[in-house]
């Protein structure tokens, strides 16, 4: 009885390729037997929540569940319901960022693919959560809280991963249109059309649109967004072979929030509110527990509104506008856009190939200003003799202007997965994979013009609008570099089942080949690691006389502060990191039941960030190296869907980001070795079809297992500490009714106090937040497609920090804070056909 069941579930498999929970099309095909196979407990899962019984710690959420969602707010919201997963945003709609957290693992260690390609920046591994697809798009979002896949093209995967599948064109011919509107001043509209099978062998396909806008609930500013989707999908025969080619463009252009240091918030508020930083001690730390009134002030702290550019005058100097918190110039626009290939060819009975193919484009930075005197060297550049250049046009060399001098990333990246499965019998099967990744960055950051009233000329700056120049031509620039991000990787797997199939076993390895290829063509400070882009003269410190800059040697010792300041020549380097990365797992279904064992074991990598390894012409930094053991229960069936996971992660080398704001850029730091472990648990049970209920607990420990050095022989105690942004117990859950034509949803999230620096000394106190969300459909009255929606987030305006920029400690640093938005309503319709 049990073979038949598997084997004719398995070939439902093959007719349903979509149905799996893997990224690439080589992983889902490699795993759908098992998933579907087990699936037939779970059937299609509750409420649009899945657990698939895997060796893998997996949740997963469908379109039923998106649905529900805020219109248009990025998909990785919906994943506050997954146990162990905390995402915090800058808005009530998804579209300035936010940063994402799995068991203590920031975004840069997560692995985030989109139709099994990565979106991490091949860089810095950041995620990008406001440039992802149109949530109506998405077919389902599923989350690791474990390892990767074997043949995942990520440098930074060691915390997990996140991959959203494109959903498959409708073989009917339809079309669907979503109009909201809500606080703010937010609209939004969006368009999908699903061809239908277009020929007698199943060719269809879908093109969609939408365009986004809204002003920031605090502050001077809006933020503009639009997306173009498209994508065609050809079945070849009946067994689940197909080819598809899908292409992406996304554009925003936002103004940032602000986002208060420590000593913007003690400064906004009466004297005494916040101890000074130099007072903060792990036994006694600053708390940012604040009441609303007090909120309410720290809310207020934004950029301005007005920025007042001196009138150029003859024969005067004139000072530079101080416009360096001006809306205006603080704005992160993007461009990026792909084009996707997936495909499947079964070759003989046995041997199926999988071919995944991407190209990627970037276009992005994060603001930022500088001034620069007009008779200063880097004015004059290599006309030393000049009197410089007049930049404001007022006839003479007196002044110092200000300029737009963001950091700009253009990425072109190419992807490639080859994978080849070989069934050697029915419950046995094998694959090898190769994959590629090739990221080339061109990071600049040249200078552009301000128009009178602080705004720059052209969004990209002196990039693709007028250039700033120096007297000898020489185009002014914040850095001036060339990188290559290479990956090569082979790798492998194996599945078994035995014992009538109650046990399966699940064993893989991944041997990544990283490269990192740079070239910068300006000299790096070497005090701080940042690049000085100028055409003057800067002699070797053997010159006499006073300079303000000198050339010195890698390995030269040089004064912490002062004059002059020594700089590295432009270099070329490059770095290689390989590991042997083995993944084996095991899921044991207990006879007759519907519960089951699982377990996990997993080596994960993270490679250096390329921006840090221009810090200096030869960096010695080791990658980041982990250990995750997963133990877990499941109990799966029609009516619940269930998981409860034990879990520890050992790190070696871990490497904490912050973001400079000043500069527009992130900078690293190493932290040791930290230990973590903990438990996640969800259950989602529907005990009437007119209720639904989830209910999600996690526990995380860290602890820091080394002393941090700064600077010099300055040593942090944090050994013992907790990791910062991390929240030791969050609660949460959703509760949905149906009566008729009404879906009503209420879900929350409580989230405990989270550190913002490593010494412990500064804690962010805790937070709940509830979302509501209504439906009502008209299908019982002849609009079978067509339906109201109201959507409240913050439902009951919590006051409360959301993301977290940290530091070492409160003596040293002087972490940023990103107010959380308040309530916010927002009312959508819904036609289709």
């Amino acid at each position: 009885m049990n073979t038949k069941l598997y084997a004719g579930v398995a070939f439902a498999a093959l007719l349903l390729p979509a149905s799996a929970f893997a990224q690439s099309t080589g992983s889902t095909d490699f795993e759908s037997e098992d998933i579907v196979v087990t699936g037939t407990r779970a059937d299609n899962g509750v409420d649009g929540i899945k657990i698939p019984d895997g060796p893998k710690a997996r949740v997963v959420l469908d379109q039923e569940f998106l649905a529900k969602q805020a219109p248009g707010n990025t998909v990785l919201d919906a994943l506050n319901i997954v146990p162990g997963v905390n995402f915090t945003q800058s808005d009530p709609f998804g579209s300035s960022g936010g940063n994402i957290r799995i068991r203590g693992f920031d975004g840069n260690r997560v692995s985030l693919t989109f139709d099994g390609f990565p979106l991490n920046d091949s860089g810095n591994y950041a995620i990008y959560s406001n440039q992802q697809l149109d949530p109506e798009l998405v077919d389902e979002i599923n989350v690791n809280l474990g390892a990767t896949d074997i043949d995942s093209p990520t440098a930074s995967s060691s915390g997990g991963t996140i991959n959203y599948r494109t959903l498959i064109p409708s073989e009917k011919l339809s079309a669907t249109m979503v109009a909201s509107y809500g606080d703010f001043d937010f609209h939004r509209v969006f368009g999908l059309i699903e061809t239908g099978n277009l020929t007698s062998f199943g060719t269809r396909a879908f093109l969609s649109a939408s365009k986004a806008s809204n002003d920031k609930f605090r502050g001077p500013g809006e933020i503009r967004k639009q997306q173009f989707n498209a994508g065609i999908y050809q079945p070849l025969g009946d067994n689940g072979d197909f080819i598809r080619v899908s292409g992406h463009y996304n554009e925003n252009r936002n103004n940032q929030y602000r986002n208060p240091t420590l000593s913007d918030i003690r400064n906004a508020l009466p004297a005494g509110v916040i101890a000074a930083n130099a007072a903060a001690t792990p036994d006694n730390p600053i708390r940012l527990d604040l009441n609303n009134s007090q909120f309410e002030t720290v809310n207020n702290i934004e950029n301005d509104a007005f920025c007042t550019v001196p009138t150029p005058v003859n024969g005067t100097a004139q000072a530079a506008a101080n416009c360096s918190n001006y809306y205006g110039v603080r704005i992160n626009p993007s461009n990026t856009g792909n084009v996707r290939a997936n495909s499947r060819f079964s070759l003989t009975d046995r041997l199926t190939l999988t071919l995944d193919g991407s190209y990627q484009y970037v276009l992005a930075h994060g603001g930022g200003t500088s001034t620069l005197a007009e008779n200063d060297a880097r004015a004059k550049g290599s006309l030393t003799g000049s009197q410089g250049v007049d930049f404001n046009g007022d006839g003479d060399f007196r002044d110092t202007v200000r300029f737009f001098s963001p950091n700009i990333t253009n990425t072109n990246r190419y992807t490639g997965i080859a994978s080849l499965r070989y069934d050697i019998t029915e419950d046995q099967r094998v694959r090898v994979a190769y994959t590629y990744d090739n990221a080339q960055h061109r990071q600049t950051g040249e200078w552009g013009y301000l128009y009178s009233n602080g705004m720059p000329e052209n969004p990209f700056s002196g990039r693709n609008g007028r250039p700033v120049l120096a007297a000898d031509g020489f185009q002014i620039t914040q850095r001036d570099r060339k990188s290559v991000a290479l990956l090569n990787q082979i790798s492998g797997e194996y599945i078994g089942r035995f014992f009538d199939r109650a046990f399966t076993i699940q064993a893989g390895v991944r041997v990544p080949f990283f490269k990192r290829d740079l070239e910068t063509y300006c000299p790096i400070q070497a005090r701080d690691g940042f690049a000085y882009c100028s055409s003057q003269p800067i002699p070797n410190p053997t010159v006499t006389g006073t300079q303000p800059y000198v050339i010195i040697q890698p390995g030269s010792t040089f004064t912490s502060t002062g004059n002059p300041q020594p700089l590295y020549a432009p270099y070329a380097q490059n770095y290689k990191y390989d590991a042997i990365l083995p993944n084996v797992g095991f899921t044991y279904n207990f006879v007759d039941t519907n519960l089951s064992m699982f377990g996990s074991y997993a080596k994960g990598l993270s490679a250096p960030r390329t921006d840090n390894l221009y810090r200096a012409p030869f960096i010695d930094v080791q990658p980041e190296k982990t250990d995750s053991f997963d133990l877990g229960l499941r109990y799966n069936s029609r009516v619940v869907q269930s998981q409860l996971t034990g879990w520890y992660i050992g790190y070696k080398n871990r490497i904490v980001t912050s973001f400079d704001f000043e500069q527009g850029i992130s900078f690293d730091r190493n932290i040791g070795a930290v230990e973590s472990y903990g438990f996640d648990g969800t259950v989602t049970v529907r005990p009437a079809s007119w209720v639904g209920l989830t209910a999600i607990a996690s526990y995380t420990h860290t602890e820091l297992l080394s002393n941090v050095q700064t600077t010099g022989t300055t040593v942090v105690a944090t050994r013992g500490k907790k990791v910062t942004e991390t929240p030791e117990w969050q609660f949460g859950g959703r509760a949905e009714f149906n009566y008729g034509p009404v879906n009503l949803g209420v879900q929350g999230k409580w989230v405990d106090e989270r550190f913002a620096t490593d010494l412990n000394d500064v804690v962010v106190g805790a937070y709940t937040l509830v979302d509501l969300d209504a439906r009502f459909s008209l299908e019982d009255y002849g609009l079978p497609k067509t339906s109201l929606a109201l959507n409240v987030r913050n439902l009951f305006d919590e006051r409360y920090f959301g993301n977290i920029s940290t530091q070492v400690d409160a003596r040293s640093g002087n972490p940023n804070f990103s107010v959380g938005f308040p309530r916010t309503v927002i009312g959508s319709v819904k036609f289709g056909f």
